[in-house]
């Protein structure tokens, strides 16, 4: 059972290393020519839009009027985060 914690706990933390990457790389992909950045950040987002668009609906009221910043790779990572606490809480 410690085993698979650890696992669940291990793939919570690469995941989220995964969401901080497609972050920073949303923040230079559109300046860019360079293929292997848009390559990551394609790669990376395949992984991490289907759990960011379900926040990004709910959130989509409050982000119109606050300029339209997404916050939703903020709030995945927390509760992630959370997650992963739970899971480490239990061994």
């Amino acid at each position: 059972m410690n085993l698979l914690i650890d696992l669940l706990s291990q793939a919570i933390r690469l995941y989220s290393i995964v969401v901080f990457v497609n972050i920073i790389l949303s923040w230079f992909v559109h300046n860019t020519q360079n293929m292997i950045v848009r390559r990551i950040y394609w790669t990376t987002g395949q992984f991490v839009d289907p759990a960011l668009a379900p926040i990004r609906k709910l959130l989509s009221p409050v982000t119109k009027n606050f300029g339209g910043i997404d916050i939703s790779p903020i709030i995945l990572i927390f509760f992630l985060q959370v997650l992963r606490r739970i899971l480490i809480g239990a061994l």
